[in-house]
């Protein structure tokens, strides 16, 4: 692999152990994927250091002692725990303050502290033709799809690449991977974001790491409803990246060519199993309805607030809303605030179900004490939370819309979405 002077100096550990350290390991990478050479990246959406992993929070910690920054403008991906308003979720004291120590170390390395799955919703907005890592699969398929940016799904390397700045040109960093690989017909009419991420979930079963083109769609999604479609894919079939004519950069109606590619169909059956297949709770026996993944926009929290304005949660039954810090602090002492937290509802940052003191699928440091509680079933409006409260939770979920959620959560019976 072709490497640059900088480059070398890096690795031979003239810009210090951190920085050698990090760029071994993305050479490894591109070697491994027989990168020729490597590119400049602009913008990293890096590990947060998950609380329920001590040894993580070390690492995160490591890295600030030996004075690692980042190179690039960054962010944190979602967290164990909401640092600034725990209580309400009842996480065990010292889950939160272990996790806040590896925000303490993010500030020390001067990354964007946003801990969240959607930092495109709190104004990390990477431009077409921009170069980036993600750590988050919902990141990476936005920005393929929607901004036009390059990425890769990057597991811990992004915050090698972060520190450097560097990251070897191989998948998505190619414009020859980036073209789409399968026709995807659609004969469904989704509507509302839950819909969109049952789509592309369904999507997702039909082919897997794959580029589809999606064709047939009678109205153009809404910025939301293309993040939940995104997602939804990513989840099922391990997506990257999906092409939609005139939102794709820069695919046009009059530049796109479907000759010779395979195809297949999606309809409004293939959209009712995924919510049937993600029915399997007792519909009268849910403890907990959770909105908001991803994490909500501006958008969908005043979606929620007229959903909620007026009306209270069913004794019992406790309605979370996670959003990133950003949106949250935008909707402080306004109208939309109130009218959710009225209702009794909780509006939650950092984390989520999947990602709190609930999960069942880690092994926790002993001595913080963490015992998941017991949980019925969970009403979710998304495939993804869907998908992972059954996988990392372990209980039943109940997939229906947001509308029909926020009527589950009033009446205290589920409602589905037929």
């Amino acid at each position: 692999m072709l490497l640059t002077s900088n480059d070398k100096a890096i690795l031979d550990g003239s810009r210090g152990e951190v920085l050698q350290k990090a760029m071994e390991a993305l050479v490894q990478l591109g070697e491994a994927f027989d990168a020729k050479d490597m590119v400049d990246i602009g913008y990293a959406h890096v590990h947060a250091g998950m609380a329920l992993y001590k040894g993580d929070v070390e690492l995160i910690e490591e890295l600030a002692s030996l004075g690692a920054k980042m190179k690039v403008p960054s962010s944190t991906n979602i967290a164990n725990a909401d640092m600034g308003s725990w209580k309400q979720t009842n996480a065990p004291e010292k889950l939160v303050l272990l996790q806040k120590r590896a925000e303490v170390a993010h500030q020390s390395m001067g990354t964007g502290g946003c801990f969240t799955c959607t930092p495109y919703w709190a104004g990390h907005w990477p431009t077409w033709n921009t170069h980036m890592v993600s750590i988050e699969s919902g990141v990476t398929i936005f920005s393929n799809s929607i901004l036009g940016a390059l990425s890769n799904r990057d597991g811990y390397f992004a915050t090698y690449a972060g520190l450097t700045g560097r990251y070897p040109r191989f998948g998505y960093h190619l414009q020859e991977n980036r073209k789409p690989t399968h026709l995807i017909k659609i004969e469904a009419s989704p509507s509302g974001t839950s819909d969109f991420t049952a789509l592309g979930y369904a999507i997702g079963l039909k082919i897997i790491n794959a580029v589809p083109l999606i064709s047939g769609l009678k109205l153009r999604p809404n910025l939301d409803e293309l993040d939940a479609m995104g997602v939804g894919m990513a989840t099922s079939g391990g997506m990257a990246m999906f092409v939609l004519p005139d939102v794709t950069p820069p695919y046009t109606s009059e530049n796109i060519s479907i000759e010779n590619l395979p195809t297949f169909k999606i309809n409004e059956s293939d959209l009712r199993l995924v919510y049937d297949d993600f029915c399997n709770g007792k519909e009268q026996n849910f403890d907990i309805v959770h909105l908001g993944c991803p994490h909500a926009s501006y958008e969908e929290m005043k979606h929620y607030a007229k959903l909620l304005n007026g009306k209270k949660i069913s004794n019992n039954i406790e309605l979370w809303i996670t959003t990133n810090r950003t949106v949250r602090e935008m909707i402080r002492n306004t109208d939309l605030i109130k009218s959710i937290e009225s209702s009794g509802a909780k509006i939650i940052s950092d984390t989520c179900p999947i990602s709190c003191h609930f999960a069942r699928t880690v092994s926790p440091d002993p001595k913080l004490g963490i015992k998941p509680p017991k949980i019925n079933a969970v009403v979710v409006d998304s495939a993804k939370q869907a998908r992972y409260i059954r996988d990392m939770i372990h209980c039943p979920t109940l997939f229906t819309s947001t509308e029909k959620a926020v009527e589950s959560a009033v009446c205290g019976n589920f409602v589905p979405r037929w």
